[in-house]
Parts: structure tokens; sequence; C-alpha cells
């Protein structure tokens, strides 16, 4: 009976819920313990093949933390639990977002860069006349997004897409990328880090079309920062420092390894475009 207890244990323990005191912090002592949300899905955090843990919204997150001098407990969900946690006061950060309108009801947003999207289609799909616009109303391409979210995806063209049935919906960014490498969706709206790891390092770019669409406006991601959760100081320490990792380049250093060369600049310090 111990022994079946000791399974179950184990069984149940939530594998999501981590606490980080690995890495050296930098900003003095702290007794604050931050909980970190992000969501379990590439590019924003992910396990390589040495079982280590890697993403944009990984690495962005230890360093604030870090920055802080402060531990931290990570919050690896679904991004629909995700919204949830903040919702119910139980996270203090969250990285990386777009903005949410839920989400704006109970924390503040702090954007880190901005991107233009483009629409990523097979190009069985397409031809040298299509665009953005042509292949919204083509009936024969089916699009896909993640559950809840936008997904670079703007709200009437979900709207009109939902309504001819055009639209799957999926619990996160790696069953969207699956879907269209299988052939089950035709295209899906993407972020430069999106196309890179699902579409460019698997070395199936020539299996697709990556449409810019500087029309479709520029997309900020960022942090969410917790009101209830965090003072006023906390939140104006923890801009700051997202700031200064722009500024200082830590964000173009991280993201060069997630992103394809020409697409660093929306990555780059400051001031240098």
């Amino acid at each position: 009976m111990s022994r079946l207890f000791a399974l179950l244990l184990v069984v149940l323990t939530p594998l999501i819920s981590q606490a980080q005191d690995g890495f050296t912090p930098v900003g003095g002592s702290c007794e604050k313990r931050y909980v970190l949300s992000f969501q379990d899905d590439a590019p924003g955090f992910f396990v390589d093949k040495n079982n280590k843990k890697n993403g944009t919204a990984y690495e962005l997150l230890l360093e604030i933390v870090r920055r802080l001098g402060c531990k931290s407990t990570e919050q690896i969900t679904p991004y629909l639990k995700i919204k949830e946690n903040f919702l119910r006061n139980k996270s203090d950060i969250y990285a990386l977002s777009t903005q949410d309108k839920e989400m704006d009801k109970v924390a503040d947003f702090v954007e880190m860069y901005s991107f233009p999207r483009s629409l990523v289609v097979n190009k069985k799909d397409f031809s040298e006349k299509d665009n953005v616009a042509s292949l919204l109303k083509n009936p024969k391409i089916v699009f896909g997004n993640v559950t809840g979210g936008f997904l670079f995806i703007q709200p009437q063209e979900r709207a009109e897409l939902e309504v001819r049935h055009r639209l799957r919906e999926f619990p996160g960014p790696t069953s969207v990328f699956n879907a269209l490498l299988e052939g089950r969706i035709q295209a899906t709206f993407s972020s430069p880090a999106f196309t890179y790891y699902f579409i460019t390092r698997e070395k199936k770019m020539e299996q697709f079309r990556a449409i810019p669409d500087p029309k479709g406006g520029l997309y900020h991601a960022g942090f969410y920062l917790a009101r209830r959760r965090l003072t006023d100081a906390e939140r104006a320490k923890i801009r700051e420092i997202i700031r200064q990792i722009r500024a200082d380049g830590t964000l173009l250093k991280i993201a060069s390894k997630y992103v394809n060369p020409e697409d660093l600049i929306y990555y780059k310090p400051i001031g240098s475009f």
C-alpha cells in the first residue's frame, strides 16, 4: 500500500510548477519568489533533446528575475490556463504575449518588441497572383489558430473565417504548425519566431511560402504584470528592467537563437532602427 501511495504521489505531483534556484541573482538579496507564467509551447518554451529548457519567454523571464535578485516558481501551462491564473490572481508575470482585453483588466501590458505578421501558406495552394487578401477569400484555404487566442489573426478575419467554416482551432502553436505541415490546414498567420522554429529550422520552408503583410499592422509582444500581486514599485522596477534588456542588446542576443537573421531587426536595441 505504501508503495502504491508513493507511486500515486509521483504521478499526481504537478510537473508544470517548478522552483528555479539554479541561476545566480544579480539584484541583491530578495525574499520574494515570483510566479512566472509562460505557455507550454515552442518557441516561448520547450525542452530540447538534451532535456534542457529553452525558449524566448523562458530566457527573458528568468533574466528579469535574475536582475531583480529574486527566485521564481514556474507555471508552464496552456494559454487559456495562463489567462485563468491571471484573472484569479495566481501569477505575477507572464511572457511572451500580445495584448488581450481580458488580461488588461487585471494586469499591465509592457511591450518588449513589435513585428509585422506574415501569412504562411502551403505552396500547393498558392499561386504567384495570390496575396493575403485573396487567400483569405479563397474557400479552399483553411486557416489554423490557437484556441481562445488570436495568433496574429485580426478579429474581423477570424469572424469571417468562422462563419465560412474555414478556421480550425488547436491547443497551441505546435498543434497549429503540425496541422500545417501535415496538410490538415493550408495556412496560418505567423511571426518571425514561429516561422523559424516550426518551418525554417525543420528545413521545410521549400514547401511553404511566407507572405509579408505590412498592411496587417504591427503586433506587439511583451509581458503582463499582475496588478494585485505586484506593488506599483515592483511593477515600475520590472518595467525598467524590461527596458534595459532591450536597450543593452540582451533581447537581440536571446532572439538570435530563435529567429532568422533577417528578422533580427525587430529585436535590436532601441534607437538602432
